[in-house]
């Protein structure tokens, strides 16, 4: 894929891409270090276009660290669910899951902004937004790098009675990184945070350092 090459090529790192519905579209990893093994594997079934893209990154000094990078469907909460059942259950080992979830986290947002968002999801034609996806996750003791943000946290989009910022146009965070709670990696507190993605994306970059932990 030319931009995508040409953007590692400009970065000086390695990268590996699982096209998803058309060629120029697809999830990616980028790294300045080798990218040891790699697999694309279709999220729920075949009859699924969406991808999760799983990579295994040789750091130097630290070993292994497994990164997923995912888009899930944009309208159907219970399509998600499947999807990211589907994920967790294929998953070989402790990991880092990154990428749009579409998904929301209703401790992001006061009841009355919550109130705002689902009357501005029915004028704008979309269904009523959900939490089943990161209500499971949070389940599951995955954590996110939310809460890991410091004070000097880019501001990008924020709407009065949300906590975080946007990652989307809708001033909503759908974009998220993760880590299983198996992870040996670890978010760096104070590290989280939003970068304008200044047109390039309908979607915003999501930054956040890690880790190695050492038992």
């Amino acid at each position: 894929m030319q931009p995508l090459s040409d953007l590692a090529a400009a970065l000086g790192m390695n990268y590996v891409f699982a096209e998803s519905w058309a060629p120029e579209y697809g999830n990616a990893v980028l790294s300045k270090w080798p990218i040891k093994k790699w697999k694309v594997q279709k999220i729920c079934d075949e009859t699924d276009f969406r991808n999760v893209l799983k990579a295994t990154i040789d750091v130097p000094q630290a070993g292994e660290v497994n990164v997923n990078c995912t888009l899930l469907d944009h309208l159907d909460e219970n399509w998600r669910m499947k999807q990211i059942n589907a994920i967790i259950q294929s998953n070989d080992g402790p990991h880092i899951l990154a990428g749009g979830l579409n998904a929301l986290d209703e401790t992001d947002y006061s009841q009355e902004r919550w109130t705002d968002i689902e009357k501005y999801y029915e004028e704008m034609g979309k269904p009523t937004p959900k939490v089943e996806v990161m209500k499971f996750l949070k389940s599951k003791q995955y954590s996110d790098a939310k809460d890991f943000a410091g004070e000097c946290e880019s501001v990008v989009m924020i709407a009065k009675g949300q906590s975080v910022q946007g990652t989307c146009k809708y001033g909503t965070r759908v974009d998220y990184i993760l880590a299983s709670p198996n992870s040996q990696y670890k978010f760096v507190p104070g590290s989280y945070s939003v970068y304008s993605s200044k047109g390039t994306s309908d979607h915003h970059i999501v930054k956040v350092d890690i880790i190695k932990v050492i038992a």
